[in-house]
């Protein structure tokens, strides 16, 4: 068994960045400052703290010991979902394991000796920036997600078998998680330390309804139902 990692991003940004550069740079800093509210408020101190590296248009949330179950994953996943998408942010989530660590070593030595940091390297007068950090925990959830398209939240079946009391899935390789409608104290406990708003279903059914009626055309048929049936929202309007 593998620490747990989470892989979250923003779903679109590249198409809103397109049109609304800034409204793209808003959402990832939505999500940025929503995940920095968990870690520093609610899991900041071993054994719960957490690591946070970002990718692109999405964050790897590493824990730090193996754990047993995906409870605080999920956790924090449905609290910062919720909280995003009524800010008018959709975010697709993938929980999955895997080793994490330090690789900065194994870069050339020519190569770190421009740097004073290992993570910015000079090169002549612009700069070159390397990820100090690599492992299974940030490929197999990154992977993980991009098995099926929409809003959702994935979890990787082969390794996490029992879900928290209250958790609503679709079993299967990956289970797919009812981010809406599943609940359970910890969730209300992260949402409530972090100062996530976490309104309750029927009120979030609305927050992502709006969405989808806002952005139909950019969405695509596809990514429209796949998210719905996620959540249990397939006889909504499509």
């Amino acid at each position: 068994m593998n620490r747990w990692s989470i892989y979250i991003d923003v779903e679109g940004f590249s198409e809103i960045y397109k049109r609304r550069q800034r409204d793209a740079i808003q959402a990832l800093g939505e999500l940025m400052e929503a995940l920095f509210f968990v870690a520093s408020k609610k899991f900041s101190t071993a054994p719960e703290r957490l690591f946070m590296h970002q990718f692109g248009d999405g964050f790897v949330v590493v824990s730090d010991f193996i754990e047993p179950t995906p409870q605080r994953p999920i956790a924090i996943c449905l609290a910062i979902m919720r909280h995003l998408i009524g800010r008018g942010v959709a975010t697709k989530a993938a929980i999955s394991g895997g080793d994490f660590a330090d690789i900065s070593s194994c870069y050339p030595e020519r190569v770190l000796a421009a740097s004073q940091d290992r993570r910015h390297v000079n090169i002549g007068e612009g700069v070159m920036t390397i990820i100090p950090v690599m492992g299974m925990a940030l490929i197999a959830p990154y992977k993980l997600a991009n098995r099926r398209s929409g809003a959702v939240l994935l979890l990787d079946s082969t390794i996490f078998v029992s879900l928290p009391i209250g958790v609503i899935a679709q079993p299967g390789s990956p289970a797919v998680i009812d981010w809406i409608h599943s609940v359970f104290p910890l969730v209300t406990e992260v949402a409530k330390t972090a100062g996530l708003v976490t309104p309750d279903a029927s009120v979030t059914e609305a927050h992502l309804q709006s969405y989808i009626d806002d952005n139909r055309i950019t969405l695509g048929a596809d990514w429209i139902t796949s998210t719905l049936e996620s959540v249990g929202m397939a006889s909504s309007s499509l």
